[in-house]
């Protein structure tokens, strides 16, 4: 009974207009991902167009996109493109079908790249049915880092957020015993602990006064071959709270790629152009990397190839 309510369903969609996309790993936010097919928008009808369309999930989620146009095509916006991409976590091939219903209203089929319907949501849904629409222009498509990255990130990944954290419980630890200074006076060992502790703290900071300009080091899995999470310390301390184009240089050769830093209430991103960048770089998994912010706008990006790649080269 199903099977034959599928192929009922198939036929029926087969009578509207349509069109499918495949999402591979590739930018999800360029131009021609976003573009709507020239054949489909013929067969339009005057009275189906509009400059907004609506997006609906087969477990009921919408996402609301602005449509626009250029001399060629019509495209979608990226700030409702890009939060219809995020939410349902796109960018393994799945294959996507959008099915016209009526004034610019498409239902969404996605399936696996094995041929299995996703039916329900790979993750929540957004809090409010068109919260796309809230989004910054400029927003690039990602798939939020699971929580299993974000330890192995601040174990091996993010060496300022360890010292920072250990500053400030130094500075905490400092302010409260200063009041109580006269009962630890020749106690000894504790004491010296205390010294050397401050010692080290203000050698950091020496450290950084003298290199000048900020940095932050990561070491390449997996995920970050899609996009790049930036270290909370380095976030805070240098990235403005807007979302913005950076313009990434490489340490050797004389090439450079401009990058979308993504700015969101959890964390902060390279996003759109990112890939391109690991690809042509090029990026392993275990590489070490250092990003030197040389102005405003800019880094530099310097990297060590993984211990593993050095073994088998030698």
């Amino acid at each position: 009974m199903d099977r034959n309510g599928g192929f009922g369903r198939i036929r029926e969609e087969r009578k509207k207009l349509s069109f499918f996309k495949i999402f591979q790993s590739a930018d999800l936010s360029s131009e021609s991902m976003r573009a709507l097919p020239y054949d489909f928008m013929q067969n339009l009808s005057d009275n189906d167009l509009s400059y907004k369309m609506v997006i609906r999930a087969e477990w009921g989620s919408s996402w609301e996109v602005d449509i626009s146009k250029n001399p060629k095509f019509y495209y979608m916006e990226k700030s409702g493109w890009n939060q219809f991409v995020s939410d349902n976590a796109l960018g393994e091939n799945e294959f996507v079908t959008f099915t016209h219903t009526g004034l610019m209203r498409f239902d969404v089929n996605i399936y696996n790249p094995d041929g299995k319907e996703i039916v329900t949501p790979r993750k929540p849904p957004p809090t409010t049915p068109f919260s796309g629409v809230k989004k910054k222009e400029g927003e690039s498509s990602y798939k939020d880092v699971k929580k299993e990255d974000e330890t192995c990130e601040s174990v091996e990944g993010v060496e300022l957020e360890a010292t920072k954290k250990k500053a400030e419980a130094s500075k905490t630890s400092k302010k409260k015993k200063s009041k109580k200074v006269v009962s630890y006076v020749g106690v000894g060992e504790p004491s010296r602990g205390r010294k050397k502790k401050a010692e080290k703290l203000k050698t950091f900071k020496k450290k950084k006064i003298k290199k000048g300009v900020p940095e932050f080091k990561i070491t390449i899995r997996k995920s970050y071959l899609k996009f790049l999470l930036l270290p909370r310390v380095f976030e805070v301390e240098h990235i403005t709270s807007e979302s913005k184009e950076y313009t990434i240089h490489h340490w050797k050769r004389k090439c450079s790629w401009n990058v979308l830093c993504l700015v969101r209430e959890n964390r902060t991103v390279f996003s759109s152009g990112w890939c391109r960048l690991a690809r042509e770089f090029p990026l392993k998994v275990g590489d070490r990397c250092t990003f030197k912010l040389i102005k405003p706008t800019e880094f530099v990006l310097i990297t060590k190839k993984s211990r593993k790649e050095i073994t088998v080269i030698g």
